[in-house]
């Protein structure tokens, strides 16, 4: 992992340096998919302020702490993006857990025919294709169900692995 540490207001000693790039680096016990961490060390006034951030593989972390004492502030900075990444690998162990199960539930079914399990309704809303991109991205959803306000008929936007989005429109030529 690539590790930056600047100080700002203040000059940073040899031990500051390496107490900070000691504590980065422990990150890469329980996490490996970590780039580059940088960290920015700051003075003003009474207090000492520590920020990181991590890029990972598809993911980024970022904290701030203040305290007195450089020192406490490192430390502190790190317990939060400690956190961070132990709730970004539940979330990374649900997933995979989750996928697991289904493909062991259709296994264990392969001889019988597929039937639906649940069914799920939706109030439908008029919008615009943009519209339902914005309304998707403030929800938890991978996908939003919408009567396009163009075209008056069922459109699906959806969230891409990419980060972007797509949108599906039926085409009934």
């Amino acid at each position: 992992m690539k590790v930056i540490i600047n100080g700002r207001h203040i000059k940073l000693s040899d031990d500051m340096r390496s107490y900070a790039e000691e504590k980065i680096h422990k990150i890469e016990t329980h996490f490996d998919r970590v780039i580059e961490g940088h960290m920015t060390l700051s003075a003003e006034k009474h207090r000492r302020i520590a920020e990181i951030t991590l890029n990972a593989k598809r993911a980024t972390f970022h904290a701030q702490e203040e305290s007195e004492d450089m020192y406490a502030s490192i430390d502190g900075v790190m317990e939060k993006i400690d956190r961070q990444i132990k709730r970004h690998k539940e979330k990374l162990n649900d997933r995979k857990h989750h996928h697991k199960e289904a493909i062991f539930t259709v296994e264990e079914d392969s001889e019988a025919e597929p039937r639906i399990i649940s069914v799920d309704k939706f109030a439908s809303k008029l919008l615009a294709p943009q519209e339902a991109v914005t309304q998707l991205a403030l929800s938890e959803d991978d996908f939003l169900m919408f009567f396009n306000r163009e075209t008056n008929q069922v459109n699906v936007v959806y969230k891409r692995k990419d980060g972007n989005y797509g949108w599906i429109e039926p085409d009934f030529e």
